[in-house]
């Protein structure tokens, strides 16, 4: 690997990342360094378009210097980590629909006057990543600005002949399921998750109903799925408050605040940026996909879709069979 050009002009630096990339998938016609990339596409598939984007301040903190992080801040992201991460949350919406990812862009705004180190190892960690989950980098955007440092990723997948995975198939009945474990993503998960695409591709293979990324915390994200696969009729869920994975991370940040076990619960149900998949499947389904699950991560069943009565919450937690509305406490960004 050369080392990123010591200079502030951006012709430079695109001719070094494009030096550096990772090997393209044959079907890319047209990379990095035209106007826009070109990209072969079979008759008759289905694509899936994501863009999401990461903002410092937001969705990770690069330390200063003489700043000191507090524990319950969590760990300081590396310019690495910054880029992974970006690539990683638009896998983690194909892995919700059940996309094999194929390209993407990246469109980047550096601070002004941003150091070689922090040019070089943001894209160093977009293109591990790439390489890692086998996307092809097509090209993108480089600016500079007075601003906080942002990169934004666009995503091409497709479904190679499955059905997407949407939010809107949950039925009354379903069983509720999730992979991973929940809560206190802030300690560094949020930084360094695994984004489940082959197990989201396994899963609509085997004819689950809906499915969602927990980007948000599952009390949001599930209220999603209920909330689009309520066009027949009103639907809700049931979650069994011993069945959530409580995560060691979401124990150790409520013991950091002071607080126990319930706390740690309450980081299970609402944090955000788990990226684990929260799915809702027909009962004998889920018993197939429980008997053949070939991964090392873990997956249980939380509850249970139902029929939602008028002035129900839509999500309600039951201890020990006593059922109390649960509040909708995950992340929303204020416009």
């Amino acid at each position: 690997m050369t080392h990123a050009p010591n200079v502030s002009d951006e012709f430079a630096y695109i001719k070094w990342l494009r030096s550096e990339l990772p090997p393209a998938t044959p079907r890319l016609e047209l990379g990095p360094g035209d106007d826009a990339a070109i990209l072969r596409i079979e008759q008759k598939e289905r694509i899936v378009l994501k863009a999401d984007s990461v903002l410092e301040g937001v969705h990770f903190v690069i330390k200063a210097p003489g700043v000191k992080m507090q524990p319950s801040q969590g760990p300081a992201a590396t310019p690495e980590e910054v880029g992974r991460k970006a690539l990683c949350r638009c896998l983690s919406d194909m892995a919700a629909m059940g996309a094999v990812p194929i390209a993407c862009m990246a469109a980047v705004a550096l601070h002004e006057g941003a150091g070689v180190k922090l040019r070089e190892e943001l894209f160093l960690g977009l293109a591990k990543a790439c390489a890692t989950y086998g996307v092809t980098l097509a090209g993108g955007d480089t600016q500079s600005w007075h601003g906080p440092l942002m990169m934004s990723v666009s995503m091409v997948g497709e479904m190679q002949g499955e059905r997407p995975a949407i939010r809107g198939g949950a039925a009354e009945g379903d069983v509720i399921a999730i992979t991973g474990s929940l809560g206190g993503s802030i300690l560094g998960h949020h930084l360094r998750f695994e984004p489940r695409v082959t197990e989201g591709r396994f899963l609509v293979r085997h004819g689950i109903s809906a499915m969602i990324d927990l980007s948000d915390g599952i009390s949001g994200d599930l209220a999603h799925i209920c909330e689009e696969s309520s066009r027949r009729q009103p639907l809700g869920a049931d979650l069994v408050a011993e069945a959530i994975p409580v995560s060691k991370a979401a124990r150790r940040l409520a013991k950091i605040e002071g607080k126990g076990g319930e706390r740690a619960l309450e980081h299970a149900l609402h944090d955000g940026e788990d990226f684990e998949l929260c799915f809702t499947v027909p009962p004998f389904r889920w018993q197939r996909i429980v008997r053949e699950w070939p991964f090392d991560t873990p997956i249980r069943a939380l509850g249970v879709i139902r029929s939602r009565k008028p002035n129900e919450p839509v999500i309600r937690l039951l201890r020990k069979g006593e059922a109390e509305a649960l509040a909708l406490k995950s992340w929303v960004h204020k416009l």
